[in-house]
């Protein structure tokens, strides 16, 4: 990736406390490519983040879109971008110095189960007190260290060997596993280094379909294995994306089971 990534340095900020939260409900949110001399946890609390980083110098670029129960946390330097096409958002930003994180930290995408979302509300709510804080961002540290992330920052690189549509596939089956909102068309296009054109013509010759009926046939089957499992459509509405239930009833009429 040829560009050249300032550094926003977040040290400063971080001297006393060892962290520095920050929140942003900015329209339309975007920030470019960037690093921090410091670790960082991004979340959304409402909305939608795509994000973007480098799981090292001179790889290609990851791509994911965050939704709430979803975080990234990221290793010192790591250049990372930024943006919400949403009008109305609001995500928080951690900043972390390395020695809060301990020696054998996970970095990537972590899925937050109810626990880790109640701290992060807690840590952002304005009634917070000054002294509540502290314990809250060690304990979430804690709890993340414990886990896997769902999305290692270092993986192994995708199999070259298959063809466009195949790896197209594996982006939504990883949305899909997560039951968040699945990347659009020209998203996974940008992640897998092709054009919107080129992934049309994989999807056509080998699945005989275009891709905007592949996500929608793959979005329809998931939201069935929800509501036959018992979750109600205002939830399946939320984790997988949809603003209303108006939505996802449209797709079901228009997909058939």
């Amino acid at each position: 990736m040829a560009i050249s990534i300032p550094l926003s340095s977040k040290l400063a900020v971080t001297a006393e406390q060892g962290y520095f939260l920050r929140q942003s409900s900015q329209p339309n949110y975007h920030f470019d490519w960037h690093m921090h001399d410091c670790a960082m946890l991004l979340w959304p609390q409402f909305g939608a983040l795509d994000s973007r980083w480098l799981a090292e110098p001179g790889t290609d670029p990851q791509a994911l879109q965050l939704v709430r129960h979803t975080a990234l946390l990221l290793p010192v330097s790591a250049a990372h971008s930024t943006r919400s096409p949403a009008q109305r958002q609001r995500h928080g930003e951690l900043y972390l110095r390395p020695e809060l994180l301990g020696r054998h930290s996970r970095f990537g995408v972590f899925r937050l189960d109810a626990a880790a979302v109640a701290m992060l509300d807690a840590l952002a709510a304005a009634t917070l007190a000054p002294d509540g804080a502290e314990p809250l961002v060690h304990a979430l540290m804690a709890q993340l260290a414990a886990r896997r992330p769902w999305q290692w920052l270092h993986p192994g690189r995708m199999d070259r060997s298959e063809s466009v549509s195949q790896r197209m596939l594996k982006c939504y089956a990883r949305a899909l596993d997560l039951e968040t909102t699945m990347p659009s068309v020209e998203a996974v296009a940008a992640e897998l280094g092709v054009s919107v054109r080129q992934l049309q013509r994989s999807c056509a010759t080998e699945l005989g379909n275009s891709p905007v009926a592949i996500r929608r046939l793959l979005l329809a089957a998931k939201a069935r294995e929800l509501i036959a499992q018992g979750m109600v459509p205002a939830t399946i509405s939320s984790h997988l994306g949809f603003t209303h239930s108006g939505h996802l009833n449209r797709l079901l009429r228009g997909v058939p089971a």
